[in-house]
């Protein structure tokens, strides 16, 4: 079993801060809601971040509005403050790192630059690689450019970060499972794929006017996009097929008790 790393501490004008890779943020040891993010709050210099620090109030400021409290910090880049945690979390090697910033780390500036150049991102739909154009809200089997997939036709989740279908590998579309099903359906499959943040992080801060580099520093482009496979067992359709079997045998029923003879009466 592996030891739990030793998590990172900085000592910034006498107050201890944690460094919290997953937020990109320091969190103040005694108080860990006071969080100075990396991303918000910091000037990223590639080989050093910056900050103003109110040593009064213990937290990061926009602007120093008084020279008496207010300090200029500089503290070193993620790669040099946690080698191993960021190699592990991006899939790269310690050394690998060298020589590269913190952005260049977490996105890769190849598939940055082809992004740039208008290379759509793919996504593979149980062994089918389509296109996703976020644009046009579709995606696109990438090999015939047809069957043509409305993302409209996808449900998001509840927690707003996928999006989910029932699925036919076979015709290549969305379906719509009846709502009056008996048996699970043949070659029906679920699937979730993300959001448009985990799909395209680069066209979704074009169309609400987001700064990319911001976004891209907490949502990536993934290279290796591709839709989970949900078993129909772990979806609502046996709680469908049980309750349109048990409704059947409740009318079979009723059908039957109406259908008995009636006694005669005596006379």
């Amino acid at each position: 079993m592996k030891n739990k790393p030793e998590p990172v501490i900085l000592d910034i004008h006498g107050t201890a801060f944690e460094l919290d890779l997953e937020k990109q943020a320091l969190l103040r040891a005694d108080d860990r809601d006071t969080e100075i993010s990396f991303i918000k709050q910091m000037t990223d210099h590639g080989d050093r971040y910056t900050f103003f620090y109110d040593t009064v109030a213990r937290c990061a400021i926009d602007e120093p509005y008084e020279e008496s409290r207010v300090r200029l910090v500089e503290i070193p880049p993620l790669h040099v403050l946690d080698p191993d945690g960021m190699a592990a979390r991006y899939g790269k090697s310690p050394e690998e790192l060298q020589g590269k910033t913190d952005f260049e780390i977490i996105c890769d500036p190849d598939t940055l630059k082809q992004r740039r150049e208008g290379i759509l991102p793919q996504i593979d739909l149980a062994g089918e690689a389509f296109i996703v154009d976020l644009q046009l809200h579709e995606l696109r089997n990438a090999k015939f450019f047809f069957p043509v997939i409305s993302l409209k036709s996808f449900e998001l989740t509840n927690d707003g970060w996928h999006y989910e279908a029932f699925y036919e590998p076979l015709m290549k579309q969305v379906v719509t499972i009846d709502p009056g099903i008996l048996e699970f359906p043949e070659g029906i499959i679920k699937i979730k794929i993300p959001n448009e943040l985990g799909l395209d992080p680069v066209a979704t801060a074009k169309a609400y006017g987001l700064d990319e580099r911001n976004l891209l520093r907490r949502y990536p482009i993934s290279k290796d996009l591709k839709a989970e496979i949900i078993p129909l067992s772990e979806t609502e359709i046996p709680r469908l097929i049980r309750q349109n079997k048990d409704k059947l045998r409740r009318e079979h029923e009723q059908i039957m008790q109406r259908a008995k003879p009636r006694r005669r009466p005596r006379f």
